[in-house]
């Protein structure tokens, strides 16, 4: 996540959506009083290659207009209930909140194919997959919601992120994270939503039901 105050821009990172592309390529343009929690060591060195800022402030930072350092605890995938939490009201309420917004059957997908490549799933079926980490497919509703208090103002869709950055003012971001494969490449070749969930369409019911509330407010649909 980053917290960039130039920009006014509060940053949830949801899983699986392309956020850290997108937190290297802000992070050019961040400054030394900006938040930006820790990545992995291979996208911090990705990140250093292109002169993007690393890890700052997560863990104590004295806030714009304050005269304390405070104790923080951000993270990479902090909720926006704990970002509201640990930010000055004012702030919160001044700066936009974004995040990038991915269909949770897509997510899923990823999730699944990320963790099989690094031997976490590796002698797991899809169907099986799902069903056993039920309570994490509603994570991104729950890090970044789309209503109540700690809800995001703008969300920028995944499969539609260039425009929607440059509508955000966040053209030039866009450009710098055109050129970034960061955590690319996991799924097979041809491995596509539709042949995974045809074969398993009790995963489908599944993601349709935890995550009803999340695919009727962005009008998602089961790939089947």
């Amino acid at each position: 996540m980053i917290i960039c105050h130039d920009r006014q821009l509060v940053f949830l990172k949801c899983r699986k959506v392309g956020g850290t592309s997108f937190e290297i390529a802000l992070s050019l343009f961040c400054g030394p009083h900006d938040v930006l929690t820790p990545l992995t060591a291979d996208d911090e060195r990705l990140r250093a290659r292109i002169g993007g800022r690393g890890p700052q402030n997560f863990d104590r930072l004295r806030w714009p207009g304050t005269l304390r350092r405070r104790r923080l605890g951000f993270r990479n995938h902090s909720p926006a209930a704990q970002v509201r939490a640990l930010m000055p009201a004012r702030l919160w309420s001044r700066y936009t909140k974004i995040a990038i917004a991915r269909d949770p059957f897509e997510v899923a997908v990823s999730r699944y194919y990320w963790r099989r490549a690094r031997g976490r799933a590796a002698d797991t079926d899809f169907g099986t997959f799902v069903a056993r980490h039920r309570a994490r497919l509603s994570a991104n509703a729950r890090i970044a919601p789309f209503s109540g208090a700690d809800r995001i103002d703008r969300f920028l869709r995944y499969d539609h992120l260039p425009e929607d950055m440059a509508a955000l003012g966040l053209g030039d971001v866009a450009d710098i994270m055109q050129g970034l494969t960061a955590k690319s490449g996991p799924r097979p070749p041809g491995a596509t939503a539709s042949a995974l969930y045809t074969r398993y369409p009790e995963a489908a019911r599944i993601i349709a039901d935890t995550c009803a509330d999340e695919i009727a407010h962005f009008g998602y649909h089961a790939p089947v």
